[in-house]
C-alpha cells in the first residue's frame, strides 16, 4: 500500500510516513484499509498544520484582478448592458475567477470539520457553478456564448457564494461568512458600481484571511 501513502501530502509523510509505512507492511492486505488510508490522505490535505495561504492568495489576487476590471467598467461614458461585460475585460475576468474559485473552495473547507457532508456538497456547487461562469466567460471570448447565457453562469456562482457564506455564518464563523455573502450579493445587483464592490470584499476577504492566519501562527508559536 505504499504508492497510497504517497497520495498524502509532504507534512504527513515527513511526520508519519515511516511509523504508518512500518504498520501497513506488516499488517494483511484488506480492502477496507486501502479505502481507511485513502480516507486519511483526503483528511490530511483538508487539514494542514497551518491553515493554507490558497484562500487567502486566492481572494486578494481574483479581488484585485476584479476590482481592474470593474474599474474599466465603471469608468465606461454608458454602462455596458446587463451582464456589463466589455471584450477586452473578458481575459482579466476569467483569470479573476479561476482565482477566486480556489478562495471560495478553500473557504468552504473551514466549516468541513462541523458539517462534513453538508460542505462537501457546497465544495461541488462552487466547483460546478464556478467551472460554469468560467466556461461562459471562454465562451464570450470566442463568440460562442451569448450576453443571457453569461448572466445565467454568473448569477449561479454568485448564489454558491451566497450559500457558502451562509453556511459558514450557520457554523459560528460569522465574520468571514458574512463577507463571502456580501460578495455574492453585490454581483446579484444589476449595476456597474456592484462590480467594486465584488471586488473590494474579496480583497478584504483575502486581508483578513492573512491576518488570521499570521495571528494563529503566532499563537502556535507561543505555546510551543
Amino acid at each position: 500500500m505504499t504508492p497510497i501513502l504517497r497520495t498524502y501530502p509532504r507534512w504527513w509523510r515527513d511526520r508519519y510516513g515511516d511509523e504508518v509505512g512500518a504498520i501497513v507492511d506488516a499488517a494483511p492486505r484488506r480492502w477496507g484499509d486501502r479505502v481507511d488510508l485513502l480516507r486519511g490522505s483526503f483528511d490530511a490535505w483538508l487539514h494542514p498544520p497551518q491553515p493554507s495561504r490558497i484562500p487567502a492568495l486566492g481572494a486578494l489576487i481574483g479581488g484585485g484582478v476584479w476590482t481592474v476590471v470593474a474599474a474599466g467598467i465603471v469608468a465606461q461614458p454608458v454602462a455596458p448592458d446587463w451582464p456589463g461585460y466589455l471584450v477586452e475585460v473578458l481575459g482579466p475576468a476569467l483569470i479573476a475567477a479561476v482565482f477566486l474559485l480556489a478562495s471560495a473552495v478553500g473557504i468552504a473547507i473551514r466549516g468541513f470539520d462541523l458539517a462534513g457532508r453538508r460542505v462537501g456538497a457546497l465544495i461541488c456547487l462552487a466547483v460546478a457553478a464556478y467551472g460554469g461562469w468560467m466556461v461562459a466567460i471562454a465562451g464570450s471570448m470566442s463568440m460562442v456564448t451569448d450576453g443571457p447565457t453569461l448572466a445565467a453562469a454568473q448569477t449561479a456562482a454568485m448564489i454558491a457564494t451566497v450559500a457558502i457564506g451562509a453556511s459558514l455564518i450557520r457554523l459560528g464563523d460569522g465574520w468571514i461568512g458574512s463577507l463571502v455573502v456580501l460578495a455574492g450579493v453585490t454581483m446579484l445587483i444589476p449595476w456597474a458600481w456592484a462590480w467594486l464592490a465584488f471586488g473590494a470584499t474579496w480583497t478584504v476577504i483575502g486581508i483578513v484571511l492573512l491576518v488570521e492566519r499570521s495571528q494563529r501562527s503566532r499563537i502556535e508559536r507561543d505555546l510551543a
